[in-house]
């Protein structure tokens, strides 16, 4: 009975629904290119920064989500759970960050950063 449940669980994980899903639910937490335009406003009133600086932070954002090696590389060599965690992991970061410098809860880093 174990090596049964074993074999189905196996099977779960490596299932191409599994990674479907998961990419999805990741992709719909990731939404922050379609909000862009609504948190702007909060994100320059917050952080003092003017059109300008709004303007790259947008551009350095859109090039951000087009540019892909990263995940391209570690498709070559990680299997795709790991692919999809890394992604989790970073998107968990950057919007985390973003929401502490927001809320004022850590100092305002410069917009190279």
């Amino acid at each position: 009975m174990t090596s049964h449940s074993g074999g189905r669980m196996a099977q779960f994980l490596n299932s191409r629904w599994l990674v479907f899903v998961a990419s999805m639910w990741l992709q719909s937490c990731a939404g922050i290119g379609y909000l862009f335009g609504s948190i702007s406003p909060a994100i320059k009133s917050s952080l003092g920064y003017n059109q300008k600086q709004i303007a790259r932070l947008g551009v350095a954002k859109d090039l951000g989500d087009c540019v892909g090696f990263l995940a391209g590389s570690l498709c070559e060599i990680l299997p795709t759970w790991g692919v999809i965690s890394i992604g989790a992991i970073k998107n968990f970061i950057g919007y985390g960050w973003l929401w502490l410098v927001v809320t004022h809860r850590v100092p305002t880093v410069p917009l190279w950063v």
